[in-house]
């Protein structure tokens, strides 16, 4: 009780000095933040290009992610120097609040200047400490991913890792058991770290503690608190978390109950959406501030009841009032043009993709929500749902046929262990791969690439993946030679998650269209110098459709089930939907073509807020 009671008074106390201060707070904050926007972050992103440009790796995805940060020189250097960046931008804005209120319990008025400048003195300590910090975590977190990854390695690596995310088999809830417990092991012990380095950055800027000391130091005055210390940082966090939500509910709620009735006429809604942009960003921007300063004033109420020595006098940075002044018709004007700006950045981002190419529907294995993946009966069915595209997984049998299956086994679709790449096509071409989804499935067994292409020709075209799993053979030269023999080289598009795979089709046939498949990317995937790029759905935002079409790139996405992701990608100027329900699908884009521009707008702005449930609801209740 006595623990709850003295957190619960530091607490109120931090709420205290915020309300005494909240002005020059403010105004330290918003300036700190104009500045890492203008200058720090992209200074941040200049050097972690320019580390991996320095590779030959200027497009790194997927799993290549992992093996660049941990193996090569370039990516260890990018996670510690990145890594320290970041922390260290985050501290330096958090010790100049953290100034202002120590300033105060010294009877020394600092303002958003003497504030700012008291940061950049003790900047680049603050650097070297955080990479000290970067440094230490990942050396911490290190054992743990090992841990992890043997448990992986024991336990899910008997069959493809798909049958054990859709089958849950017993070891898998084993792994999911010990990776669980591994993963409590690491939130203690980073939270045992947060408490023991809690007074790093204090000790380093008001003290002028040694940054290679600091951690040491910290943990010594620390020690005893620990519970203190994250009992107070957990009910910033819950606070924190409460107002944000709170006002996000809020603005979405005001949003939702205004715009739908002025939706008959583009100006005013485009008007009301400027406004709602404006008020909505500012009340965020607002809370933004006041959640960070909170954490700060919270960690200074920490420090000085625990630290145990006076922090060194800071009168030399105290200084004029530093205000700003936006009230009478200076201050109207400003207003008005930025709400005049956030109108015309609404409008561009709506009339750029108003009059886009029309999207293909391309089904995921076929119409694999319905009928089994990667059969004859799914591409028929997609084929009867109108799909533009089907696109299907291939693979090397071990005596060299080209057969049609997405895993490395049989396990998630028929119960067989039998891998495509060391069993024979005619053993795999009988076991039955369709009673899984239906017994009416039953007679389904796995096609070869030639039947798929006969079940789709002068129905739809197909977009081939071709799989790789370390064992291929001529995979690109057989794809080749039976697209060719079936006369569908202009009904076929092709793509790999397997980068190089992709490269050496492009090379056998310049003149086919050939794309890259990615699930999570770092660099510019343009770089890629595909025909396409077909990426996880969440990776498509607008800027990122923008520089690919720059680049002559269509961009597909995948796999969205769902008609709120559809209208996610549609909204954002998608060439391709990649789904188990083409009929869905097709209906989303039916509906959204014969929409008005202000409809259209409207489900663009509710989806561009979150609201995707609502938006489905509005583009359902405009339909003609």
């Amino acid at each position: 009780m006595l623990a709850l009671r003295v957190t619960r008074d530091l607490f109120v106390s931090a709420l205290g000095d915020l309300r005494r201060s909240w002005k020059v707070l403010a105004i330290t904050d918003l300036a700190y933040k104009a500045i890492a926007f203008a200058l720090l972050m992209p200074a941040t992103t200049l050097v972690l290009y320019w580390l991996r440009a320095g590779t030959s790796q200027r497009v790194v995805a997927d799993t290549d992610i992992a093996m660049f940060f941990l193996t090569t020189p370039a990516g260890i250097v990018t996670l510690i120097l990145g890594g320290s960046l970041i922390v260290a931008i985050t501290a330096v804005e958090a010790s100049c609040l953290m100034a202002v209120a120590v300033g105060q319990s010294q009877g020394v008025s600092l303002n958003g200047r003497g504030a700012l400048r008291f940061g950049a003195a003790n900047a680049l300590n603050v650097l070297r400490l955080s990479g000290h910090m970067v440094l230490r975590v990942i050396l911490g977190v290190l054992p743990f991913a090992l841990a992890a990854g043997v448990v992986y390695m024991l336990l899910l690596r008997a069959h493809d890792i798909n049958y054990y995310l859709a089958k849950h088999p017993p070891e898998f809830w084993i792994a999911a058991l010990l990776i669980g417990l591994i993963g409590i092991g690491l939130a203690l012990l980073l939270a045992r770290t947060i408490a023991r380095w809690a007074f790093a950055w204090p000790l380093v800027v008001f003290e002028q503690v040694h940054p290679r000391q600091a951690l040491g130091e910290s943990a010594r005055r620390a020690a005893g608190s620990y519970g203190l210390i994250l009992a107070s940082l957990a009910l910033w966090a819950v606070a924190a978390f409460v107002l944000t939500s709170t006002l996000t509910w809020l603005m979405r709620s005001i949003g939702l109950w205004i715009a739908p009735s002025v939706a008959g006429s583009l100006s005013l809604l485009l008007l009301f959406l400027s406004l709602w942009i404006l008020v909505a960003s500012a009340l965020l921007l607002a809370v933004n501030v006041v959640n960070f300063s909170l954490f700060a004033l919270v960690l200074t109420r920490l420090y000085q009841r625990l630290a145990q020595r006076t922090p060194a006098s800071l009168a030399q940075y105290a200084g004029e009032v530093w205000g700003i002044r936006l009230t009478g018709p200076s201050g109207i004007g400003v207003l008005s043009l930025i709400v005049l700006g956030m109108g015309g950045v609404a409008a561009l981002a709506f009339l750029a993709t108003r009059n886009q190419a029309p999207v293909v529907v391309i089904s995921h294995r076929g119409a694999s929500a319905v009928a089994p993946e990667n059969t004859l009966a799914a591409f028929r069915l997609a084929a009867e749902q109108r799909t533009d595209l089907v696109e299907l997984d291939v693979q090397e049998s071990s005596d060299g046929q080209v057969l049609v299956a997405h895993d490395a086994d049989l396990m998630k679709v028929s119960g067989n262990p039998a891998h495509i790449w060391n069993t024979d096509a005619a053993t795999l071409r009988a076991i039955d791969i369709g009673t899984y989804r239906d017994p009416r499935y039953a007679a389904e067994r796995v096609p070869t690439l030639a039947e798929a292409l006969a079940a789709c020709k002068g129905r739809c075209k197909v977009l081939v993946e071709l799989k790789s799993y370390g064992h291929n053979q001529q995979l690109e030269e057989r794809v080749v030679q039976i697209v060719e023999a079936a006369g569908m080289v202009n009904e076929c598009e092709f793509m790999s998650m397997d980068h190089d795979m992709a490269r050496k089709l492009k090379q056998l046939r310049p003149s086919w269209r050939v794309g890259f498949l990615v699930a999570k990317g770092m660099g510019d995937l343009t770089e890629l110098n595909g025909d396409f790029l077909a990426v996880e759905a969440s990776m498509a935002s607008r800027r990122f459709i923008r520089r690919a079409h720059r680049a002559g790139q269509d961009v597909y996405i995948w796999t969205v089930n769902d008609a709120a992701w559809m209208l996610v990608g549609l909204t954002r100027g998608v060439d391709g939907l990649i789904t188990d329900h083409p009929d869905l699908a097709r209906r989303v884009i039916t509906a959204r073509a014969r929409m008005s521009e202000p409809q259209r707008l409207l489900v663009a702005m509710l989806i561009r807020f979150g609201a995707t449930a609502q938006a489905v609801e509005t583009e359902d209740a405009l339909r003609p």
